[in-house]
């Protein structure tokens, strides 16, 4: 008897230790049940923690908990790409940021883990360089947010040394703007602009700026016979052999290059300016303008993006409000638009939001009273439609370095174009 006595409570034990694990586990598991986690890099996070604040504000009695999830771009973007290739379903957001860049991937690969978003979306709001990138067998699977619109930034103080003022920097073609980057380093002995070939960001600009892109419509290359590229390439190399350029090595010797005052201007995405603009002892000495237009087709514009993203949501037990939440939050909230765009320079790509900033614009002191953001919303409709395709990444720093070996004189022009269509080809057929 003794010793079933003790099997018996032994076993009571166990039981009611089983029970009140169990609580526990239901418990958390209710409050989780309600809880939306985002997951966002740099300003997108910033903006995440933005729209939730905004959202308990005008919703008090609402169920729902939120977190937000700052984490690095790359650190992200590989623990998602863990997760969703490894089925954890658990481990994932309800809701998160991406470039425009990895659409494809997602979809290609990992589509049953997205929502299908059509039905709260209106496509006419948003310009179709963004709705084409978000599209996948006719159904929308992700919020078109914003975009890096391709602007010209420059300072005006050593423009204006070398004998030029703001109307002689709007719409300038690459051959004008090397004319006057000749000048400026003769004057000053200031490089006009940075660029790192390897990185290939300037020639992302320069190729849908042309309306091109590493792949035509159907998937295959299209480097080697692209008239496009061809341009391109000859435009970044005749600005190296001008002398004008400063040659980083690195991003963050890219961005000492800003505050150390090195170069007299730079040509990229829209959100430059929260970076230059982070440098307060050179407030007053920035402007913007379009960037310059590549010569040689009528096809050619002073218009491209570089970067820029959008909101997914998986397919998790949440989906329906985390949809409702991302579209009313990121896609229609004025309020967010306008954090967004004075405190990261961050441009939706939402024509009503575009058009409600451009109402409210007061001007940027930093950048002389110009109404950078009015700038920046005005030039997004005029972006050409690229579709970017599969591996953008990979591709761009693959084909990156022929393009430096071209401007060094390592390579003929066309040894480049045919390795960067090798390589564009190699990387399509071995994902």
């Amino acid at each position: 008897m003794p010793h079933n006595l003790s099997l018996y409570l032994i076993l009571i034990s166990l039981i009611l230790l089983c029970v009140i694990v169990s609580g526990c586990v239901t418990s958390s598991t209710v409050n989780d049940d309600k809880k939306i986690v985002i997951w966002g890099y740099d300003s997108s996070a910033d903006i995440a923690e933005k729209a939730v604040e905004i959202y308990k504000e005008e919703h008090p009695d609402s169920i729902y908990d939120f977190e937000v999830v700052k984490l690095g771009q790359d650190d992200m973007v590989e623990k998602f790409k863990i997760y969703l290739a490894t089925g954890s379903l658990d481990s994932l957001p309800d809701i998160v940021y991406d470039e425009d860049y990895n659409f494809l991937e997602y979809m290609t690969y990992y589509g049953e883990y997205f929502v299908d978003l059509t039905p709260f979306i209106e496509s006419d709001d948003y310009p179709q360089f963004k709705i084409i990138n978000v599209n996948y067998d006719g159904k929308i699977y992700a919020l078109p947010y914003d975009c890096g619109t391709g602007v010209l930034f420059y300072r005006i103080d050593l423009i204006e040394q070398a004998g030029y003022g703001e109307e002689d920097m709007a719409n300038l073609t690459w051959e004008e703007y090397i004319e006057i980057g000749k000048k400026v380093k003769e004057v000053t002995g200031v490089d006009m602009l940075t660029i790192i070939p390897e990185g290939d960001m300037e020639g992302r600009l320069l190729y849908q700026s042309a309306g091109t892109w590493f792949f035509d419509q159907d998937g295959n290359a299209n480097i080697k016979d692209n008239k496009a590229f061809e341009d391109a390439i000859n435009t970044l190399k005749s600005a190296f052999d001008a002398g004008i350029v400063y040659k980083a090595n690195s991003w963050d010797d890219m961005i000492a290059a800003i505050s150390n005052q090195k170069i007299a201007s730079l040509v990229g995405g829209s959100w430059w300016a929260s970076i230059i603009s982070s440098y307060d002892s050179q407030s007053g000495l920035w402007r913007i303008a379009e960037m310059p237009r590549m010569t040689g087709s009528d096809n050619y514009s002073s218009y491209s993006n570089l970067g820029g993203g959008n909101w997914f949501v998986l397919n998790k037990s949440n989906k329906d409000f985390a949809a409702m939440f991302a579209v009313e939050m990121f896609g229609d909230n004025k309020e967010v638009a306008n954090f967004a765009a004075l405190n990261t320079y961050i441009i939706p790509t939402n024509k009503n939001m575009m058009n409600y900033l451009i109402e409210i614009d007061n001007g940027s002191s930093f950048f002389g009273g110009q109404k950078v953001v009015t700038f920046m919303c005005s030039t997004v409709p005029k972006i050409k439609p690229v579709k970017y395709g599969l591996h953008t990444y990979e591709i761009t720093y693959t084909i990156g370095e022929n393009a430096g070996d071209y401007i060094n004189g390592k390579m003929t022009l066309e040894e480049t174009l045919t390795q960067m269509q090798l390589a564009t080809e190699k990387v399509v057929t071995s994902n």
